[in-house]
């Protein structure tokens, strides 16, 4: 009995971590609230992975690695999906600083996913800190950008606010996501 009990155990130690290689990786958002908003459309297009957010509404970049690190010690995704600097202030140096942290503190193996920035004037110039994260993306092959303030120039999507999508630019946006993770992460595994 007691030699039955043993196997017993020893077969559910080895059965766990097989079952646990076979999980697909997750992908992990960390944002804002244009994360906020394609939580309803994201998962969807993205099929069978596992999607774990972290979204919140008016968070900033450094809000939002403290909650990435939180998260990475949770999880190991394949793919860190990150819509953060829309709330920052303007200072290119500054937001330089805070995506170099936060590529620290994703696994090197990780696709990342970032959305650049469009926002309305009076949440402050933005054109910097979507150079300076062009210009992370040259220097690390990690990072796949989703050009959203060049589909927001373009008119391609329905800011009612100035800054939120409707429901169609939030489905937009997501589509978007899932097509970077497609092309550039799946490129990259």
């Amino acid at each position: 009995m007691r030699r039955a009990i043993a196997l017993a155990i020893a077969l559910t130690l080895f059965a766990v971590p097989a079952a646990q290689a076979e999980m697909p990786s997750p992908v992990l958002v960390v944002g804002d609230s244009l994360a906020v908003g394609m939580k309803p459309y994201l998962g969807q297009l993205l099929g069978s992975s596992e999607v774990v957010w972290d979204a919140r509404s008016g968070r900033t970049t450094p809000e939002g690695l403290v909650h990435l690190r939180t998260r990475l010690g949770q999880v190991t995704p394949q793919t860190v999906v990150i819509s953060l600097g829309t709330n920052d202030g303007p200072d290119p140096k500054r937001f330089a600083s805070r995506i170099h942290r936060a590529l620290q503190a994703i696994p090197a193996g990780a696709c990342v996913v970032w959305t650049d920035i469009n926002r309305p004037p009076r949440k402050g110039r933005y054109h910097g800190l979507n150079r300076v994260l062009e210009q992370a993306a040259m220097q690390d092959p990690r990072i796949v950008l989703v050009h959203w303030d060049r589909v927001v120039r373009q008119h391609a999507v329905s800011l009612p606010d100035g800054l939120h999508p409707d429901a169609a630019g939030f489905e937009y946006r997501s589509r978007m996501v899932a097509g970077a993770i497609a092309r550039g992460c799946t490129a990259a595994a």
